[in-house]
């Protein structure tokens, strides 16, 4: 029997003892040599071709295992389906994509592609496969033509989906799952699809759901992806009722859970929460102190999280970026500087965020010395960074004064490496430096190399084209955003682009164009006009737009001072005094409208 484990199979085919005259030399194979068949072997019988493949992939030498797949097929030995799913299955967790692909390409080869859907334990292995390869479609097709599918098969495709970000698809076949063959695997992974997805709400309720038919089906990975949908929606009250239920259900003990606990809590600016559950945990380990820290430095309470810092056993990057980020968001740009280099001295290598957060602190007080620092520093240990760091790099650069410095760092960056928002910092850089003309001609080559300008990109450039008196490069832009790049614009594009029309002076058809659009209700826009109308000395359009923006917020004043100072300029000092007597009257009637109640002798 050839697919008996069991079995020593024998060739299918002999091999003829005449062969042509030059035959090619047969590479060296790991497996044994097989005896001719005519030829009676002098000592003992060699050993089976099968045990010494099982050797090999039980011993973890897997490319010798796949490399010996050929040498079998060319003697007609087929594996059985446990051998070959085993294999695969060892090479999708030593992350051996290659060697899996090689396993795949011999069951098509021989054959056993076909009945692959009739042996679930293979076909579920292969499933993994084809999600790893990013082929979703295929896994789909397969898991339709199995006939026997069980809850690893299930759970397999649901892993899947989940990892390729594919929600929909998965929650169609979650729902189409029966009731009974979901395990607690299942649910999990649903649920932390969902919580990891942005589906949040629907990760609570399945839950819910979840508890509802089984009162033990969970476990602590259940625990762990409901506290990313708490953090992500910021409700206190659903992490403090997940806790309620960690506690009842005894998971509390776990380290990994009531860290995670520490850390929702303090995303969800409970510090006083956080720091109970910290105080009352028996083990903490360096995560756990980290998450305080930052959940202090989040809050703004830079004091208790240096001291929190300061008494810490053990201290990681991520504990060090934590302060760092923190003193840099409050604007203390010399003290996040200061740790940064001694976490420097100390040995402890920064990550990306660290100095991402560290050039943020240069930029903040113009220091071009520390900027050049950390980036010589980058330089000497290797430092492979990504595109944010980049971005902070181009950006720092630039705001403090060297364009040479950021235009030098967005040139040595690969197309491939050059994202959207490093694109929208260096278009960003030549417009603040007054090169509006490099900054069009910047962004025709972001669009010539196939990346997609977002709405920001249209914002700077708008604001480029303005400042540098481009007003007809700047109208053909705004008018192909939609028709040719598909981005819609919206309020910021039209103040803009009202801006880019009024320095243009073409006041007329900027109120046209903003009485055509749906952001004719915005304020935003308005004031634009206001301003525009301003610059050009038109009082009366600049009236009307005061109308409309009194219309839309009558309680906003500074397109009161504007229009003030509009009148003031071209010496309309009747309308002058009408508006003042307008804005007088305005407060006089908000003051009428505040009461005073007294309540047991309070006010």
């Amino acid at each position: 029997r050839p697919d008996s484990p069991d079995s020593c199979p024998r060739p299918v085919k002999r091999q003829s003892d005449a062969g042509p005259p030059h035959r090619a030399a047969t590479p060296a194979s790991p497996l044994p040599q097989m005896p001719h068949p005519d030829r009676k072997p002098h000592h003992r019988r060699p050993p089976c071709l099968v045990e010494s493949f099982d050797r090999l992939r039980s011993q973890g030498r897997l490319h010798q295992a796949v490399e010996a797949l050929p040498a079998l097929a060319r003697r007609g030995i087929r594996l059985d389906a446990q051998a070959l799913a085993s294999l695969l299955q060892q090479c999708l967790r030593s992350r051996s994509l290659s060697l899996a692909r090689r396993v795949l390409l011999h069951l098509k080869l021989t054959g056993l592609k076909k009945a692959l859907p009739r042996k679930t334990f293979l076909a579920n292995q292969v499933l993994a496969l084809l999600f790893e390869c990013r082929r979703p479609n295929d896994a789909r097709d397969l898991f339709d033509r199995m006939p026997n599918r069980n809850v690893f098969s299930y759970n397999a495709m649901l892993a899947g989906y989940a990892k390729l970000g594919m929600l929909c698809p998965a929650r169609r076949l979650f729902d189409q799952m029966p009731t009974r063959d979901r395990d607690v695997v299942s649910w999990n992974t649903m649920i932390v699809a969902l919580a990891r997805g942005g589906s949040c709400h629907e990760a609570v309720e399945l839950y819910g759901h979840m508890r509802r038919l089984s009162e033990d089906g969970f476990n602590q990975h259940t625990f762990s992806g409901l506290l990313v949908a708490c953090v992500r929606l910021g409700q206190p009250d659903l992490t403090r009722q997940l806790h309620g239920q960690v506690t009842v259900s005894g998971y509390l003990s776990n380290l990994f859970i009531s860290s995670s606990l520490v850390d929702a809590y303090a995303k969800c600016a409970c510090i006083d929460d956080a720091r109970k559950l910290f105080t009352e945990m028996p083990v903490r380990d360096v995560l756990t102190w980290t998450a305080l820290v930052s959940g202090y430095a989040k809050c703004g309470d830079l004091a208790s999280a240096r001291r929190l810092f300061n008494e810490m056993p053990e201290k990681n990057h991520f504990s060090w970026t934590a302060l760092i980020a923190g003193y840099a968001r409050k604007g203390l740009s010399h003290e996040a500087l200061d740790f940064f280099a001694k976490m420097i001295k100390d040995n402890v290598g920064p990550d990306q965020f660290t100095v991402s957060s560290a050039l943020c602190a240069c930029t903040c007080i113009y220091s071009l010395r520390h900027g050049k620092q950390i980036h010589a520093h980058l330089i000497r240990t290797l430092f492979n960074p990504n595109a944010v760091v980049l971005s902070s790099l181009v950006d720092m650069y630039s705001t403090c004064g060297s364009l040479i410095g950021a235009r030098r760092v967005f040139d040595c960056i690969t197309y491939g490496k050059r994202d959207t928002v490093l694109w929208n910092t260096m278009i960003m850089a030549l417009c603040q430096h007054g090169n509006g003309k490099r900054s069009t001609h910047l962004f025709e080559e972001m669009i010539s190399v196939g990346t997609i300008p977002d709405k920001n990109t249209f914002i700077a450039i708008l604001i480029a084209c303005s400042r540098s008196g481009l007003f007809a490069e700047g109208i053909r832009i705004f008018d192909s955003m939609a028709q040719v790049l598909g981005v819609y614009p919206d309020e910021e594009h039209y103040a803009c682009f009202v801006g880019l029309l009024g320095q243009a002076g073409h006041l007329e058809e900027a109120m046209g164009r903003v009485l055509k659009t749906p952001s004719r209700s915005s304020v935003l826009v308005w004031n634009a006009v206001l301003a525009a109308c301003r610059i050009h000395g038109n009082v009366e359009l600049g009236r009307e737009a005061a109308e409309h923006l009194t219309a839309l917020k009558p309680l906003y004043s500074s397109q009161d001072d504007l229009l003030l100072d509009t009148f003031a300029d071209f010496g309309r000092w009747h309308s002058l005094e009408n508006l003042r007597c307008l804005i007088e009257a305005r407060e006089v009637h908000n003051e009428q409208g505040v009461d005073f109640v007294e309540v047991e002798s309070m006010v």
